[in-house]
């Protein structure tokens, strides 16, 4: 093989590389943004409501909300609970539930996407409300 061309074609794949991954970013600082504004309006509003109406079911839950991220927990296990945040490890980032469930000494712990293909300003109070209850299926059933 000729070296040249060898040269010429490792080159080409360094600035391709480098041109991703400029993209990349851009798109994760764009998915962050869409992200902040989404936990914000839609998000947090939904998880609370949803804390307020188990509540009223006589299923006690608070919310809480780390930096990035807002939690559902119920008030007997705070170590367990529903999670949603932002995951950066996919491209474009996606808004990601974590559920973490105890039973007995077992831990149980579950990731999925909020919502599979869809991009994070386009997710509705819907989208939250029907994941939460996907989660939510093993502590109603108590």
């Amino acid at each position: 093989m000729d070296v040249a061309q060898l040269r010429k074609t490792v080159r080409q794949a360094i600035e391709g590389a480098k041109k991703d991954a400029v993209a990349r970013r851009a798109r994760a600082d764009a998915a962050t943004l869409a992200y902040e504004r989404f936990l914000e309006e839609r998000a947090t509003p939904v998880f609370r409501s949803m804390a307020n109406v188990l509540k009223s079911e006589g299923l006690l839950f608070d919310v809480m909300t780390p930096s990035g991220g807002v939690r559902l927990v119920p008030e007997r296990t705070r170590e367990d609970g529903i999670e949603l945040t932002l995951d950066g490890t996919f491209d474009p980032p996606r808004a990601t539930l974590t559920t973490v469930r105890s039973r007995g000494s077992r831990t149980m712990r579950a990731e999925r996407a909020l919502k599979d293909g869809v991009p994070i300003d386009t997710l509705t109070d819907d989208d939250v409300v029907a994941a939460l209850l996907d989660e939510l299926a093993p502590w109603l059933e108590r």
